[in-house]
């Protein structure tokens, strides 16, 4: 459909008919399984032109977005997202439409852009072809999601969601260079590259605050780019690129490690690595899919990787000093960001390329002395790190995408300890535990936040968080005496009352098999425990990670 520099030119009401009735008698593609009626030139509720498809989808044939089909997951998050729309495709969403949308985000991040840049493509894929991958050309030569013409690519090219999305990013990028993309409006970007109509400009911004919605709730899921909730603790997990998790728990002699042998699978045997003894561990993902784990102590800092994505791990090298805690996150351009407390406030130290190699640590001008960490990524990619010790809670945060950090904001009093996440839309979640119970904080915009507001809860609880595969945010909760766990009752909304999750311990840690299952880990003076999503909803009782582990005071 798009032309470079030009509009389409129609030849009329007949022309129009005549195509139209040549679109009856096709076979229906798979988005048309429910035997609704084609909608008729017209009936769009977005009032698009003839050659828009309405939120079904034209009668013509489809192409998989996903060479394996769309998944399981894909039909869950079609059912979770329906009720959050509110322009074409609201009620329209099912596990086909989900799949290209995910394999068009897949994309936006192989690509190593943001999540604007996902919710650009998707706007666009919503108006062209409501999200659908035609393989017949109707509107000249017109193919694909983005119903690009033949000088896009071959047939083949333009029906791979992956070379399409990245042809329309090509094609942004030339139009705006530098990223100055994203500083224009969706709409606007949309009608830029693919040059319609001069007034089917405006199609383009109806879509946009669903296709945020949908770009939201995929990034988090995809199998690349950065892994996040990002996990720290004395027991932590990370997802190696082939979709297995490994387990890391630091033990009075050093470093443990546990891996599963495949993917949503079994665990090896407990392996001790070494390293530093009694640390706090944080886990961190690189540009290149290899994951590296980072471990301090109160008298040394040292880091290990793995020598290749889903392969074995180097030997231990040191990173810096002793210290209090840690937290490790990722840019938005793929490169690592360490943070680490000790008593004259907070340091960082950041790779200098992704995957590449390390600055010196710098400070922070300030930060809570000994103050117990977390880190997560705001909707545009920027990193917000929290700080909170015993008396003082700090904020943090990057002035720009991967850029300079702000002066320490004010963020709360003084606690146990604090974990961040992300809700659905992009918003920012930050939970804290004291003596009184879990409180948390949430955005309420890009820069300003909400009040703290109590949730009950475990008493000065260690604290971790994961997401459901549908984007719902889930806390869990552990003492000495007892773990519980609270969710959101659908993304983006409140949370249940706290739930009994088992007896108590000494700390707590979570990570997302590869089909999205939350698993959590929890830590003794007996050893290492776990308990997983059977389904979405539904647990295992807690068993030990294969034996037992190292035990934890």
């Amino acid at each position: 459909m798009p032309r470079h520099g030009s509009h389409r030119v129609f030849t009329g009401l007949a022309f129009a008919a005549a195509i139209w009735a040549s679109v009856i008698g096709m076979t229906a593609p798979a988005a048309l399984a429910d035997n609704a009626p084609v909608p008729r030139p017209g009936d769009d509720r977005s009032g698009v032109s003839h050659y828009f498809a309405g939120p079904r989808g034209l009668a013509i044939p489809t192409v998989p977005c996903d060479p394996a089909g769309p998944s399981a997951t894909d039909g869950i998050m079609a059912d979770q997202l329906n009720p959050q729309l509110h322009a074409k495709m609201a009620g329209y969403m099912n596990a086909y439409k989900v799949s290209c949308a995910r394999m068009v985000t897949q994309a936006v991040k192989d690509r190593g852009l943001n999540q604007k840049a996902a919710t650009i493509a998707i706007a666009t894929v919503i108006v062209e072809t409501s999200i659908n991958n035609y393989s017949q050309a109707v509107d000249h030569t017109s193919l694909g999601l983005f119903q690009q013409q033949d000088w896009w690519g071959s047939r083949d090219e333009r029906l791979n969601p992956a070379y399409a999305t990245n042809a329309f990013l090509n094609r942004m990028e030339q139009l705006y260079p530098g990223g100055s993309w994203n500083n224009e409006a969706v709409g606007e970007v949309c009608w830029h590259v693919q040059q319609p109509r001069e007034d089917l400009r405006g199609l383009y911004a109806i879509e946009a605050g669903d296709a945020m919605v949908i770009a939201n709730a995929l990034w988090s899921g995809m199998s690349s780019g950065p892994k996040h909730p990002y996990a720290s603790g004395r027991v932590v997990s990370g997802r190696s690129a082939d979709g297995r998790l490994e387990a890391f728990a630091a033990g009075a002699d050093g470093v443990y490690h546990s891996w599963q042998t495949a993917a949503n699978g079994a665990w090896s045997q407990w392996r001790r690595e070494g390293g530093p003894r009694n640390a706090q561990l944080a886990v961190a993902t690189n540009a290149d899919g290899r994951l590296e784990l980072f471990a301090l102590s109160d008298t040394t800092f040292d880091h290990i990787w793995q020598t290749a994505p889903s392969g074995s791990w180097s030997g231990w090298e040191n990173f810096g000093g002793g210290g209090y805690r840690l937290a490790a996150g990722s840019n938005a351009d793929g490169r690592i960001e360490v943070f680490a407390s000790n008593p004259n406030g907070v340091f960082h130290r950041w790779q200098t390329a992704p995957s590449g190699g390390w600055a010196g640590w710098e400070g922070t001008n300030g930060g809570p002395a000994n103050s117990r960490l977390a880190m997560e990524n705001a909707p545009d990619g920027r990193l917000e790190v929290f700080a909170m010790s015993d008396s003082a809670f700090g904020h943090l945060y990057q002035s720009a995408v991967n850029g300079g950090w702000s002066a320490w904001d004010d963020f709360g009093g003084g606690g146990h300890d604090v974990t961040a996440s992300y809700n659905q839309d992009g918003r920012l979640e930050v939970f804290a535990s004291n003596a009184n119970g879990v409180f948390h904080r949430w955005q309420t915009g890009p820069a300003s936040w909400s009040e703290w507001a109590g949730t009950g809860g475990v008493a000065n609880a260690e604290l971790t968080t994961s997401r459901s595969v549908d984007g719902r945010v889930e806390v869990f909760a552990i003492s000495a005496t007892t773990a519980s766990h609270s969710w959101q009752t659908r993304p983006n909304a409140p949370y249940s009352e706290w739930e009994k999750f088992g007896d108590g311990g000494t700390e707590i840690g979570t990570s997302n098999n590869a089909d999205g299952r939350i698993e959590v880990f929890g830590t003794s003076r007996a050893g290492v425990y776990h308990r997983w999503q059977t389904g979405f909803s539904t647990w295992s009782e807690w068993a030990w990670l294969n034996d037992s582990g190292p035990a934890m005071n």
